[in-house]
């Protein structure tokens, strides 16, 4: 080991330069630091301030003699375990060195001195002091090796967990009342859980002026009691909730505590989502429920006079009168049908987005006048007295004139149903600004405030002042509201409170005025066409053979198939104008027949029409792709069979007619 690196040094002490300077050349090749002292005290100041391998300590000197400096030194902490050389040129060397023994000397030499002999005993304590600063050094490097390990291991944890950490110091007023607190470490996870940068040596109220109180008392309270708590606390000034575990550090009366923590305000708020969404579920599932039970009621409704219509017409087959009567009532009872049947799939397609809305320029008060023939029957049904008010002028719209009749004949249907019987309805139509505004007003049994904003939610009934829905399916506001928003209008509902009635507001915009004076309305066609062969294609032999029976009657001739194999075989043998095919036959799918009608020799220009239980605008598609021309969906309404017709006798070849 080299010498320099544990330096070692030798204390001579001798009150005369002469001997000193003689030890000092007799020791000179060890490499060592030699102190000089001319005096016991002045050895006893140097023994002080450092450690010495070696005391060469000369026992005849004026005031304190050797021994007596001897003394000292093995009398004090640092110095008790120095080695003393003790060096004399007395008259009695056996004398003294029982003395100097007897303080704990390693050696005695007298003089004159050998300087080998003096360096060879100087030097084995030089090496044995540089052999212990060795092994003191050895350790303290273990030690703070051992340290860092620690303190790496430690840091390495302080930094890789996931919830924030810090030391803060509560700092506190004269009265000792914790007022602020300064943060003094924090982890990396800090600034992720608060949102502050760079926040060791700043205080709270430095990065938050206006940091709640409660947070001061509960670390307070940790301070004082030295007890660790666990508490979960909203803090309002950084609009965030944590989950914290604090303690003090340190014994009584420190202001130190540790602080582990979490920023727990997303799970709160999933948390409080969930709950809101279950409630809304459980909500929407009684609805549900609710709503299929009034569907079964809705659906039997009709078939118990349709039942008892087919009876008489059996019975009195020779009362034309009774038979006219019958069949009012029962198609009555099958439009009602197709009314809910509709609505049910508007709900379908309206909660997919895949409503189609064929626009057009119309009159809003044509629509109107339509809606209000439509629901006429049941305004009258209730005995209630409904006043129409239109403006002047024609209001332009480029909407759907079938969805916008839908929307007005539906909010007169639930004004009727909601009415006590005699009561009264208004329809008021007018504009305002590029907007037409809409309102239907009764006097029924009106909605309670709370109501107001559930009214248009999916299955929603209003009861009755007996407890009961009116009837329906609880989806005719929410039809409503959807097909207004689809025309990029609002719909809004009011009501002063139960039993006073309510109004219904809705606003669409109106047309340009450049655009509506280009508008131009094209008239219906009206007049049967001329005989047509149609072939009906549908495995449902009643829904077949009553096609057919209408087209019969309507001067047509109808052909009939009932799978895919028979319409084929029938457009082989006969020249087609028009073809009502049904997509799902036991065969083979209508996609296929139509392909394959469409291969055979003049069935390129025959008008194939789909007619199914079907209508979403992916079900259309399919059908244009097969290659049909039109599509129908069950029950089709004979408006528009007769309209098709129509069109097929118009666009008819020479060869045909």
């Amino acid at each position: 080991m080299p010498h320099n690196k544990f330096p070692a040094h030798v204390l001579l002490v001798d009150d005369q330069p002469a001997n000193l300077l003689a030890l000092e050349a007799a020791l000179d090749s060890l490499g060592v630091n030699m102190v000089r002292a001319v005096s016991g005290p002045q050895a006893l100041k140097e023994l002080e301030g450092r450690d010495f391998a070696a005391v060469l300590l000369d026992v005849r000197m004026p005031g304190m003699d050797g021994f007596e400096v001897a003394r000292q030194i093995r009398a004090r902490p640092r110095s008790r375990f120095t080695p003393i050389l003790f060096v004399t040129a007395g008259d009695d060397p056996d004398e003294a060195m029982l003395s100097a023994y007897a303080l704990g000397a390693v050696d005695f030499l007298a003089k004159p001195l050998r300087a080998e002999v003096l360096k060879a005993k100087v030097s084995v304590f030089v090496e044995l002091y540089r052999s212990k600063e060795e092994l003191r050094a050895r350790d303290r490097r273990d030690f703070e090796q051992r340290l860092e390990a620690k303190e790496e291991r430690y840091r390495a944890l302080f930094e890789s967990i996931d919830e924030g950490f810090c030391v803060i110091k509560l700092q506190r007023n004269a009265s000792g009342q914790v007022v602020d607190y300064q943060f003094e470490e924090a982890n990396e996870a800090f600034a992720m859980h608060t949102g502050f940068q760079d926040a060791v040596g700043k205080t709270i109220r430095q990065l938050v002026p206006d940091h709640e109180d409660e947070w001061f008392a509960v670390y307070d309270r940790v301070a004082q009691a030295g007890e660790a708590t666990r508490f979960v606390q909203e803090a309002k000034s950084l609009k965030r909730w944590f989950d914290v575990y604090a303690s003090r550090l340190g014994g009584p009366g420190s202001d130190l505590v540790a602080v582990l923590f979490s920023d727990i305000t997303q799970r709160l708020v999933a948390e409080q989502d969930m709950r809101r969404l279950n409630e809304e579920l459980a909500q929407s599932n009684r609805r549900k429920t609710e709503f299929l039970a009034t569907l079964a009621h809705e659906l039997r409704n009709p078939l118990a006079p349709l039942s008892n219509g087919l009876h008489l017409m059996r019975m009195a087959s020779t009362k034309p009168e009774l038979l006219e009567k019958t069949r009012q009532m029962m198609e009555r009872q099958v439009q009602h049908m197709v009314h809910l049947v509709d609505d049910l799939l508007d709900v379908a397609r309206i909660s997919t987005g895949k409503v189609e809305l064929r626009r057009r320029r119309m009159d809003l008060k044509e629509v109107v006048a339509t809606a209000v023939e439509t629901s006429a029957s049941l305004v009258d049904a209730g005995g209630h007295a409904l006043s129409v008010e239109l403006p002047p002028q024609p209001l332009p719209m480029d909407a759907d004139p079938t969805r916008i009749a839908q929307v007005v004949s539906n909010l007169l249907n639930n004004a009727a149903k909601y009415t006590p019987e005699g009561g009264r309805i208004s329809l008021r139509v007018w504009a305002e600004g590029q907007e037409a505004v809409l309102s239907v007003t009764d006097t029924g049994i009106g909605i309670e405030p709370d109501a107001i904003s559930k009214v248009f939610e999916m299955f929603a009934q209003v009861p009755s002042n007996a407890g009961k829905p009116q009837g329906g399916l609880g989806i005719g506001l929410s039809l409503v509201q959807s097909l207004v928003a689809l025309h990029g209008g609002s719909v809004s509902a009011s009501s002063p409170g139960t039993g006073k009635g309510s109004t219904f507001t809705v606003r669409l915009p109106l047309a340009a005025a450049a655009e509506a004076d280009a508008g131009v309305r094209q008239p219906v066609e009206g007049g049967k066409p001329d005989q047509l062969h149609v072939l009906v294609v549908d495995d449902n032999t009643d829904a077949a053979e009553s096609l057919g029976v209408l087209l019969d009657i309507e001067g047509h001739a109808a052909h009939i198939a009932h799978t895919g194999a028979e319409a084929l075989q029938v457009a082989q043998s006969q020249a087609l104008d028009v073809v009502f095919l049904d997509i799902g036959l036991p065969d083979m799918s209508g996609y296929d027949v139509a392909r394959r009608l469409r291969l055979l020799p003049g069935m390129q220009k025959t008008l194939l029409v789909a007619l199914t239980g079907w209508g979403t605008q992916d079900d259309r598609q399919r059908t244009r792709d097969a290659g049909f021309d039109r599509h129908l969906t069950k029950p089709a309404e004979l408006l528009a069979v007769e309209e098709l017709l129509r069109a097929a006798a118009k666009s008819r070849t020479p060869e045909r007619t």
